[in-house]
């Protein structure tokens, strides 16, 4: 059963204060903001994770824990492909991948970041 992001809201609610640290996901989270950051820098969460996929995740984070999270997202059924981020080191569509235990969530790395997972499709990164 896949859950669509604004009903994740209220499945988490709902289950939210009887879960343990077994229920929890811990997930480290790119963050930068070029016109405020002078590096990148990661953020740890610990959310719920079991039947949920990436995209739930981040959605969760921005709805629940920090607002200011930026991220994209428009189908949620993998046609469109800009929820593309990578997970522990593999490029992955957010909307498609299952959320795990432990997740390190970065944008995809041959692009320029705009903004945290937000990149420009139009922009591959120099090689250095």
């Amino acid at each position: 059963m896949s859950i669509r992001a604004g009903e994740l809201n209220l499945y988490i609610r709902a289950f939210e204060m009887t879960m343990d640290s077994d229920d929890l996901a811990k997930v480290e989270l790119y963050r930068f903001d070029p016109e405020v950051d002078s590096e990148p820098r990661y953020e740890e969460f610990k959310v719920p994770y079991k039947g949920y996929t990436v995209m739930n995740i981040l959605t969760y984070i921005y709805e629940n824990l920090d607002s200011t999270f930026s991220f994209r997202w428009a189908c949620g059924k993998g046609f469109c492909r800009c929820c593309v981020v990578s997970v522990n080191g593999k490029p992955v569509l957010s909307c498609m991948e299952p959320a795990s235990k432990y997740m390190r969530i970065e944008p995809h790395p041959k692009f320029k970041v705009i903004k945290d997972l937000i990149i420009d499709f139009e922009k591959l990164k120099e090689k250095e």
